[in-house]
């Protein structure tokens, strides 16, 4: 049995901690397989409180704050007690930092970064520092797209190190449901729902989408815009909404557990980012059955075949975007097959199944 313990800063609700919380909880039932051990460097969050309530060791709330150095000896004395076979550490700077100091007293253990930001170029000095100590000093990187694959070779690491496993979904949870109440108070007199699921930050583009949307409402009134997330930019895009004059037809749900329940209500889902690497909130959109319009960055073209199972725009462009989004109001067919296609893909190849045996293999091999 294979003792596995992977490090993270805390699991709030976000794309890497849900396919965290979700690996864990798969691999957990491989009895024989694998011991999993969950360490949150801070406290445990929403997702680390449902890993614990279904059976995963969680340990937590070893830093006060990232220069916590009692903290980080009580994490090293952690490692020395578990001594596990396997670190693998979510490719957050601090927990890249804290693991790799811990991993010198566990000299046995393979270490295993899994990198899901995309964002690798445009990082402060000394985390690109950290990033390059890290990367050299890992038995394997772990990718989730062969874009950032690319990206992680062109630092330097040798192509053989590294792993693409793609992210996948529970297609059993996330499907088209009808008569459902979140799709009642949703929509208002048939209106034509456009839903997105995103933290409320910069390099989310939801001021993209907001100028997106006047341009759409200005040729469809009638349409109505559901921005599910919460984060630090709400009230600058709360702002943005009223200065468009389009608030009365945008609706800030904030963060939500029972998205796979309000996705259902929007007819076209969408995602504006500047910058993604294989985002989960496309395939819980596209698992339900949604047509999506997404930007062409990071491993989102990995994920839509443009034109058939979704419609890629340029970033930064809020006129391709209402066009996009427009094409499919304007068109109902059109919506219909895409969201079929856009299911059965997710269906043939990102699979909540088909991502854990993925690390089943891996983790079995390193």
């Amino acid at each position: 049995m294979k003792k596995v313990l992977f490090i993270i800063s805390k699991m709030d609700v976000g794309g890497a901690e849900k396919m965290l919380h979700d690996l864990a909880l798969g691999l957990n039932k491989e009895e024989g397989l694998f011991k999993i051990t969950v360490v949150c460097l801070y406290e445990k969050g929403k997702l680390g409180n449902s890993l614990s309530q279904r059976g995963v060791r969680v340990y937590d709330s070893f830093l006060r704050n990232k220069f916590d150095f009692a903290g980080i000896v009580n994490f090293i004395i952690l490692l020395k007690r578990e001594r596990p076979d396997i670190l693998y550490i979510t490719g957050q700077t601090l927990s890249q930092a804290v693991a790799f100091i811990g991993a010198m007293f566990v000299k046995k253990a393979v270490k295993i970064i899994g990198v899901h930001s995309h964002d690798l170029k445009k990082r402060r000095l000394y985390k690109l520092l950290i990033d390059r100590i890290s990367f050299n000093s890992a038995t394997k990187v772990v990718c989730v797209s062969r874009s950032q694959r690319d990206l992680i070779a062109d630092k330097g690491v040798p192509l053989e190190k590294i792993e693409v496993i793609y992210n996948g979904v529970d297609v059993n949870r996330f499907k088209d449901i009808k008569d459902m109440k979140e799709k009642k108070l949703l929509k208002a007199n048939g209106s034509v729902v456009i839903g997105t699921l995103a933290s409320l930050r910069e390099e989310k583009a939801l001021d993209i989408l907001l100028k997106a949307a006047s341009e759409v409402l200005r040729r469809h009134p009638g349409t109505f815009f559901v921005i599910v997330g919460e984060g630090k930019e709400r009230m600058c895009l709360e702002h943005l909404a009223k200065e468009l004059r389009i608030d009365p037809s945008v609706r800030f749900l904030g963060e939500k557990d029972n998205v796979s329940e309000i996705i259902p209500s929007f007819d076209i889902a969408c995602l504006s980012s500047r910058t993604e690497n294989f985002p989960l909130a496309l395939l819980e959109c596209m698992a339900c059955g949604k047509p999506v319009v997404a930007t062409r960055i990071g491993g989102i073209p990995e994920m839509i075949e443009d034109g058939s199972s979704g419609i890629l725009v340029r970033s930064e462009s809020s006129n391709d975007l209402a066009k996009a989004l427009m094409r499919l109001i304007e068109d109902r067919e059109l919506c219909k097959v895409i969201g079929e296609k856009g299911r059965e893909r997710v269906k043939e190849l990102f699979t909540l199944e088909e991502m854990i045996g993925g690390y089943k293999k891996f983790l079995q091999k390193v």
